[in-house]
């Protein structure tokens, strides 16, 4: 099937080139027309419990899909009349935006809450009619509006809230991507010049990752004209683009430039798509497998970025196997022109080879009688070779000290503490990372942020005194969960009105004018709203929204909202996604490599050595940016905990990429084992054949995520750091060392399957003798 691919693109070379270009043209254009906007929220489980009660607030209660908050500092207590003129007049231009719903202050409240705990500041809190990324949109407008209109007063605004936080996200990240691509790309390339000394060979990989890019990111804006894309999307699309795209590349180029030495361009490229080609298209659909498994986890950004890496990798596939083999066609012997030092290929390289294996056939005799047209002699020296078979000789003790390294590095990943993020996902000094926690630290502690409880009553009637009772019950048990300090609802509010509940017959008439105004604010229907303050930080908070939870009162139904609980609810969603998640990638991957290999034992072997290299960088990830183990090196302030999303995209990402080196070294190994026998020599052959190439591509996927490292957001510095360090534990320890170590010990099991899967996996034409089949190399 690939050896008859490789023949057809040959012929059609120039119309495969002709249709890249139009995609790429299709692309750029699609990216100026189409616009999109990305989003930088997402985070948040739309589903939830407390996504019900945020809808439920805005929809019935007027409280605004969303907020923004201004914070004026006076410089003089805040107490002084002319604060409040200043402050009023300051905020005068929201009253006439129709998205803003209503504006609470200190004095329109009557609350003190407002007030900070020094005095000469107070806030303002905007309630907008709007989502967050409409809300940033406007922005910048609001900020300017109340700047301007404060200044006079001499009052100093900054900006807090969610739009504020997201605002600063989306300018992070594009200043992130500008960074990496900057420090990345020229990399890259040294990297590949090193590997192959031909500017041409080099310069093949990278037009395969752009083509890849351009027409990702076009499909993300297109994307997000329906639908919610995150920002974040992006970073994926740049890493995974360029990785992929040159990891892909590599191989196809070396194993060209190999076959071309002793056979024609249209035969050497049958055999490359035969072989690498085949391995390739395994590969990536393992990592688009890998990464479908995001839509297990009820986050959208997540889904936005699993769909954006699948959309990349789909896209390096294509481009990978029709424009790449069809340059490669075009080129033929050049190449390897530009070259840069000594290098032997082409024509050249082949008179090279023949009087190698010339020389070798007359030393070493029977080794050049097991040689099948068109595959390489397989060395018995160099670097690679040497390791594999030191390995081999001692496989246990090689293998277990490793396996014990590698448990001890995940180990940490057992305490990983999730959260959703918060401002703390900015570097420390950034305005709307510091204002926010200026809610909390400089104004009484919990009044900036109560937790909403929407309690309903069963019978239909919030006021009838059924309901008045159990809400009363309900006021009084969650007064004794720790850290609540306050409670604000119907029934707390009646004391200064003068409500005596116990004789209240259900009758909304008998209360006192004095309550109307709190009724009307805080009761909807069938439904009450109680406002719950509590002395507490991000998880201590979360764990009141947990015992709030527990309260179960037989008339009512209790559902907590605000952040704490979008937090909680974002977490334990992950949570359930994650056996259901591995199951599928595990069941999917196993599937694939079965088909691909025809093997029933080397796929539970790559499983376990994937999920050996996973857990170690995921043990490695909290201990640095969970523990802050290298905060100063790498720029950043650690918060304890490990943003939701970093832990699960790197398994989605790296379960297919860990899979990318086994797949393209194993394909080396079975062609060598099918054409000796012999899986000792296989293993050092293919390990040796395949290990200058992994180990190029291997740097560059480092230095593609790596490139992360520069941003300033922790969630792409962490999400970097720990697809960098997995890839390096891949193709050191685990394809060096642990993978012809267990090879050795398998032996000829690695290779068995029942005679119905062989049937199978030939049928399908998935085999490997198919370049044999095909006649290829018989002029050789």
């Amino acid at each position: 099937m690939f050896a008859r691919w490789g023949f057809s693109l040959y012929r059609n070379r120039k119309l495969a080139l002709a249709l890249s270009g139009l995609g790429l043209v299709a692309s750029i254009v699609l990216m100026v027309a189409v616009g999109g906007s990305l989003s930088s929220s997402g985070f948040a489980n739309d589903h939830a419990e407390s996504a019900r009660v945020d809808r439920q607030l805005a929809d019935e209660f007027g409280r605004g899909r969303t907020s923004i908050v201004f914070i004026f500092d006076a410089g003089r207590p805040v107490s002084d009349p002319a604060v409040r003129a200043g402050v009023e007049a300051a905020l005068a231009p929201l009253a006439h935006d129709q998205r803003v719903v209503q504006v609470l202050t200190t004095w329109s409240t009557g609350n003190p809450r407002f007030v900070s705990n020094d005095g000469q500041s107070t806030y303002a809190v905007a309630l907008l009619n709007a989502s967050d990324d409409e809300a940033q949109k406007g922005l910048d407008g609001w900020r300017d509006d109340v700047a301007a209109a404060a200044k006079p007063a001499g009052l100093t605004v900054t900006v807090a809230g969610d739009p504020a936080i997201g605002e600063e996200i989306t300018t992070q990240v594009e200043k992130g991507i500008a960074r990496a691509e900057t420090a990345t790309v020229p990399l890259t390339l040294l990297v590949q010049v090193v590997i192959f000394g031909s500017l041409v060979a080099a310069g093949l990989p990278l037009l395969v990752g752009a083509l890849a890019i351009v027409g990702s990111v076009a499909a993300v804006l297109l994307l997000a004209n329906f639908g919610q894309q995150s920002v974040v999307a992006i970073n994926v699309v740049t890493g995974l683009g360029l990785a992929l795209g040159v990891d892909y590349s590599l191989f196809m180029v070396a194993r060209f430039r190999e076959e071309l030495r002793r056979r024609p361009v249209d035969e050497a490229l049958s055999v490359t798509m035969a072989t690498v080609g085949k391995s390739i298209f395994f590969s990536g659909i393992t990592v688009i497998f890998g990464l479908s498994a995001t839509h297990f986890f009820p986050l959208p950004a997540l889904h936005s970025m699993g769909d954006a890496g699948m959309i990349v990798v789909a896209l390096a596939l294509v481009y990978g196997l029709t424009f790449l083999p069809a340059m490669l066609g075009v080129l033929g012997d050049r190449i390897n022109a530009v070259p840069i030092g000594r290098r032997v290929g082409g024509q050249a390289g082949r008179r090279a080879e023949e009087s190698r294996q010339t020389t070798d056939d007359g030393r070493q005799g029977t080794q050049s009688s097991v040689l099948s047209p068109g595959y390489p002699l397989g060395s018995s020296s160099g670097f690679w070779h040497g390791v594999a078979t030191a390995v081999m000789r001692r496989p246990v003790a090689v293998l277990v000290p490793l396996l014990v390294v590698l448990l001890l590095a995940g180990v940490p990943f057992l305490r990983l503490d999730l959260t959703p993020g918060g401002p703390d996902v900015l570097p420390t000094g950034n305005p709307a990372r510091d204002a926010t926690e200026r809610l909390r630290t400089d104004f009484p502690a919990g009044e900036s942020d109560p937790v909403p409880v929407i309690v309903t009553a069963k019978d239909g009637n919030a006021l009838s005194a059924a309901s008045i009772q159990a809400l009363r019950g309900f006021v009084a048990r969650a007064a004794t969960v720790p850290h609540v300090t306050r409670i604000e609802s119907v029934v707390t509010d009646a004391a200064a009105a003068g409500v005596n509940w116990d004789a209240y017959d259900g009758d909304p008439a008998t209360l006192p004018t004095g309550l109307q105004p709190v009724i009307g604010e805080r009761v909807r229907g069938d439904a009450t709203l109680v406002e719950i303050v509590a002395d507490a930080e991000s998880a201590k908070l979360q764990q009141v929204v947990r015992d709030l939870r527990t309260i179960d009162p037989t008339e009512l139904r209790v559902e907590v909202g605000g952040p704490a609980a979008t937090d909680v609810d974002t977490v334990d969603g992950i949570n359930a996604g994650i056996v259901p998640a591995l199951v599928f990638v595990i069941a999917g991957s196993y599937l694939i490599l079965l088909l691909t290999f025809g093997s029933v034992f080397l796929p539970l072997k790559a499983i376990a050595m994937t999920l050996l290299s996973i857990t170690a960088s995921l043990g490695t990830l909290v201990l640095v940016f969970q523990d802050g183990r290298l905060e100063g090196l790498l720029g950043f302030q650690a918060t304890g905990q490990i943003i939701s999303t970093t832990p699960i995209l790197m398994f989605c990402i790296l379960f297919g990429l860990s899979m990318d080196y086994e797949v393209l070294m194993l394909t080396r190994v079975q062609e060598e084992y099918e054409r000796t026998g012999d899986n000792t020599a296989a293993v050092a052959v293919g390990l040796e054949r395949t290990a200058k190439t992994i180990t190029g591509a291997a740097a560059i996927m480092i230095i593609a995520f790596g490139g992360f490292l520069l941003a300033d957001i922790v969630v792409i510095k962490s999400l970097g750091f720990g697809l960098a360090l997995a890839v390096l534990i891949d193709a050191t320890i685990v394809r060096a060392l642990l993978v012809p170590a267990t090879m050795r010990l398998m032996g000829r099991w690695n290779w068995w399957a029942p005679s119905s899967v062989r049937a199978l996996v030939d049928r399908l034409g998935l085999a490997r003798s198919e370049v044999a089949r095909a006649g290829i190399g018989a002029a050789d």
